[in-house]
């Protein structure tokens, strides 16, 4: 006799469930108990590993980011940020207090958890919060790490300058195969469902490289092919800075646009890469993900879509490297007195002569370990970025970085860095490489060859 019997007990009587019935039901109620657990949450980190007014863009995008994450439904208590916070209450902010992602906007800095600040800033404490690893961040900022479990899906979004392989912080270097092998680790433990990466940085595409097999279960978009640089926008409000990058404004402002709950990945990227049109946004890692909606990695709720300008976008975009003396050749145009004048025009040269200098250093590490002028001439010049030799790359990456140019305070140096990886990929030895440093960086560390 089948146990789903009504059974009656006449007429106008309620129908009622044999015990047999019941008995069949109770797996069904335990797993409606625990689905909610079983389902999985959504965590966020959100990282600008920059710091400077001339970085304003970066510490501008992160808070946006975060809004968005806060507004879709995400709590603080797994929204992680992490940001020098130096803008905010800078002294060359015309608006104390308060940071805009775009022209016209609001005030993205306002409500937003600074959790880690200022020097705790590193590669190492944002692998650590990744990591949930609590006692590595012990009476450090907010102490708030990532406790995801098998079921939870984590967001993780970096905006920074970078180069072949690695994004600079200002103190340290994240190098792609370190931060690769510690999600491996993540994956290996349970520790998430699934990761998306969206990385705006110049060269961003390399820190995705052949790092991401598709078992890893890990989504990315980078702002950039591994060859290129990314682009800053906004760049004509505030003097001396852009309000955000591309590719950052882009996805956030599709994000905003659309119903999360029925936007698919896929278009996401789709919409992102034909508005991004300075450099090439690309996919990485687990492809398949990009099936799934928005909502799947910034929470379910949906608000008033907001539209934008791409037109204006567009027309104030500047390649990263190029903003410093883009930016002060406008305001030697709008200067309006000789005084003026003659202060910015010294600073075009002084930054001129500091980027000649930084090149001239890498060419003469080069040439001391090649020994061949011609040799190093190419070096300097070819811009292919595969990288199989961590083992030399990453040492010599940080010890340029610690006897030369900080890489993360020295932007410019960033683009030369790529010589560093073409020596390694060659077959010299980093002992060799790192001792041409010693002898041609004779100088005390430089923080600021932008």
């Amino acid at each position: 006799m089948s146990p789903f019997r009504w059974l009656t007990a006449g007429k106008g009587t309620q129908p009622t469930l044999t015990l047999a019935v019941l008995f069949a039901l109770l797996p069904l109620i335990a797993a409606a108990r625990i689905s909610p657990k079983n389902k999985g949450v959504n965590w966020a980190v959100l990282v600008a590993g920059s710091s400077g007014w001339s970085n304003y863009r970066h510490q501008s995008d992160i808070c946006h980011a975060y809004h968005i994450m806060h507004a879709r439904g995400i709590p603080d208590e797994r929204i992680i940020v992490m940001m020098y916070d130096d803008i905010a209450n800078n002294l060359l902010n015309p608006y104390p207090g308060r940071i805009f992602n775009q022209p016209n906007g609001s005030d993205v800095y306002a409500g937003v958890p600074k959790d880690y600040t200022g020097k705790e800033i590193t590669p190492a404490l944002f692998l650590a919060v990744l990591q949930g690893n609590e006692q590595a961040v012990k009476g450090i900022g907010s102490g708030k790490v990532v406790k995801s479990g098998p079921n939870d899906r984590i967001f993780v979004n970096l905006d920074d300058h970078g180069a072949p392989g690695l994004l600079g912080f200002p103190h340290g270097e994240l190098m792609a195969d370190e931060f690769a092998a510690v999600v491996t680790s993540m994956h290996k433990a349970g520790k998430y469902k699934e990761i998306m990466i969206y990385i705006e940085t110049c060269y961003s595409g390399s820190m995705f490289e052949e790092l991401y097999p598709s078992s890893l279960k890990v989504y990315g978009l980078s702002a950039s092919s591994p060859l290129e640089s990314s682009w800053a926008t906004y760049c004509d409000i505030l003097n001396g800075v852009c309000l955000g990058d591309e590719f950052s404004v882009n996805w956030m402002h599709d994000t905003e646009a659309n119903d999360p709950t029925t936007e698919t990945l896929k278009t996401q990227f789709e919409n992102t890469k034909r508005l991004t049109k300075g450099s090439r946004v690309m996919q990485w890692g687990d492809t398949s993900i990009d099936v799934q909606v928005v909502a799947t990695f910034f929470g379910p709720t949906s608000s008033a879509p907001k539209n934008y300008s791409t037109i204006h976008t567009q027309e104030t975009s500047i390649p990263v490297h190029e903003v410093p003396l883009v930016m002060l050749e406008r305001e030697l145009k709008s200067a309006t007195n000789e005084f003026e004048k003659k202060t910015k025009a010294k600073e075009i040269t002084a930054l001129i002569q500091r980027r000649a200098f930084v090149h001239t250093t890498m060419k003469n590490i080069a040439l001391v370990v090649t020994g061949d002028e011609k040799l190093t001439e190419e070096m300097m010049v070819r811009k292919d970025t595969h990288i199989t030799n961590w083992s030399c790359y990453n040492p010599v990456v940080h010890a340029f970085s610690e006897n030369c140019f900080n890489l993360g305070q020295s932007t410019y140096a960033l683009t030369t860095v790529h010589t560093l990886l073409h020596l390694c990929e060659a077959g010299y030895s980093r002992s060799d490489i790192i001792n041409s440093m010693n002898i041609v960086c004779t100088f005390l560390t430089i923080e600021n060859a932008i």
